[in-house]
């Protein structure tokens, strides 16, 4: 036997080109990876604004703590319609439709806004709690709590970076 015979062991039509390309598989990872995230924001949000109902002393701690009353609920109901739309993006992606992509799209630059208010709001509320403390200990605790709002950024990184992921050519071309 030759080395220029055929492989014996190999099928007929092996050497067919269908023409078919594969899809990425990155919008359908991100797409189960936000109705994770999604269905735990979801949880979190309704069990945050049950406890403020039935248990109004965990609510009351935390505007003794410096909290607005109406901020926390606020960020609640606002945590509810946000995973709404990432379980909504979710199931685009996994359906491999373009609207999940560009909706993701939204989503990082809502995100992104929502922390630098968050991280503003935080850091007043902050100042406001220790201005009645000795200066030097106030300065200590606001700087450990602004080092500590800045971690709130990561998040939106991490989104940041997702969003390139789903805005490669190859990935976009793989969406309908």
């Amino acid at each position: 036997m030759s080395n220029n015979s055929q492989n014996p062991y190999k099928a007929p039509g092996a050497d067919v080109d269908t023409g078919f390309v594969s899809r990425s598989a990155i919008p359908k990872v991100i797409g189960i990876i936000s109705l994770i995230f999604s269905i735990l924001g979801l949880i979190g949000a309704i069990g945050g604004i049950a406890a403020s109902y039935f248990m109004p002393q965990v609510l009351e701690a935390q505007v003794s703590m410096g909290f607005d009353k109406n901020y926390l609920l606020g960020m609640n109901v606002l945590g509810i319609l946000t995973s709404l739309w990432a379980l909504f993006i979710g199931i685009k992606l996994i359906k491999y439709k373009d609207i999940g992509r560009r909706h993701f799209n939204y989503y990082t630059i809502f995100t992104v806004i929502i922390s630098i208010v968050n991280f503003f709001y935080t850091k007043d509320m902050t100042k406001k709690l220790y201005a009645d403390m000795d200066p030097k200990m106030a300065n200590a605790a606001i700087d450990m709590s602004t080092i500590t709002s800045l971690s709130a950024f990561i998040a939106p990184v991490l989104i940041i970076i997702v969003a390139l992921l789903l805005n490669q050519k190859k990935v976009k071309e793989s969406l309908n």
